[in-house]
């Protein structure tokens, strides 16, 4: 039996740019693994691949850097969940303990005088940067923007496959509270004993994209409690359900639990971007994944009301303010 997960190829540009039947096809196919493995791999994303490996080399340079360049941005020193993340900061599996990786937060860049900023309401507000790297932030928040495009294409790819009208998520989404992790991993060799990378989860937002730079390390879990190793695949994205999403669709859609193991014997950096709605989206079940013989499994609630319970039960910084 192959270690490698068998993932389909699907091709965005086909249901942008296709003919009515091409977008269901591409939808229904969407739909299928959606429900099966939670996770697929993207191509026609429209995402340049220069982008990703500068903004790669831009991330290795603040990496790299020496402690005291981090600190001055580590996520304790704002309060609405942007900067660094280091090793330890981060417990997704609670078994497992902290995450040894590193990280750095982007999310929507709001200025000050937004009113949820202003209300303090997390997940809103401006970014920060290290002032000694300014490509640092050139790089990364252009490729932030790319994936917030790619996000509306993949709601709207969505509502087709849900039979929803085309237009359910478009107001739900003008506002993303959505954050991009670009995570470093160091290297480590086969033999250590190690525990580097990201433990066993499943993602808490709508869904994530996710470019990886060539090196191994994401596994995800199937039905049968296997693990089996997403390998990366050039010129594609990894898309894969969140529990928000499944929430939503009643449990249609599958938030699947993965890993990432850095033991390569390089150094692995990754982007992986959350498609996220609003902050003050309402999530009740979707029309068409409920009805009386499958009545709704979870009470109304927020997104933001959601996410917050999921990152105050994750990051070490909300447990010591």
């Amino acid at each position: 039996m192959s270690d490698k997960a068998d993932l389909p190829i699907i091709d965005l540009r086909s249901f942008i740019n296709g003919s009515e039947h091409q977008r269901q096809a591409v939808a229904d196919q969407t739909m299928s693994t959606c429900e099966s493995a939670g996770f697929f791999y993207l191509t026609g994303h429209g995402i340049e691949e220069s982008q990703f490996v500068s903004a790669r080399n831009a991330a290795l340079d603040f990496f790299h850097a020496p402690a005291s360049v981090k600190t001055k941005v580590h996520i304790t020193t704002v309060s609405h969940h942007r900067g660094y993340v280091g090793n330890f900061d981060v417990a997704p599996d609670t078994k497992k303990g902290g995450d040894i990786r590193e990280a750095y937060k982007v999310a929507l860049d709001l200025d000050e005088s937004d009113p949820d900023y202003l209300a303090g309401i997390t997940l809103y507000g401006p970014n920060i940067w290290p002032i000694e790297f300014p490509h640092f932030q050139t790089q990364l928040y252009n490729v932030y923007l790319e994936f917030q495009n790619l996000a509306v294409n993949i709601f709207n790819l969505f509502a087709v496959g849900l039979k929803l009208p085309a237009d359910f998520f478009t107001d739900l989404i003008e506002k993303p509270a959505s954050v991009m992790n670009v995570n470093y991993y160091p290297a480590h060799s086969p033999n250590e004993n190690t525990n580097s990378g990201i433990g066993a989860h499943s993602d808490y937002e709508a869904f994530a994209m996710l470019w990886q730079d060539g090196v191994a390390g994401l596994e995800i879990e199937t039905r049968e409690n296997i693990w089996k190793h997403v390998e990366p695949v050039p010129g594609t994205l990894v898309i894969n359900i969140g529990d928000l999403m499944a929430r939503w669709t009643n449990d249609r859609f599958r938030a699947t639990r993965h890993r990432v193991i850095n033991i390569s014997g390089k150094e692995r950096v990754s982007m992986a971007c959350f498609g996220n709605t609003n902050f003050h989206a309402p999530i009740e079940c979707i029309p068409s994944c409920c009805s009386p013989s499958n009545p709704a499994r979870y009470a109304p609630t927020t997104a933001g009301e959601y996410l917050m319970g999921a990152i105050n039960r994750t990051y070490a910084y909300t447990k010591t303010g």
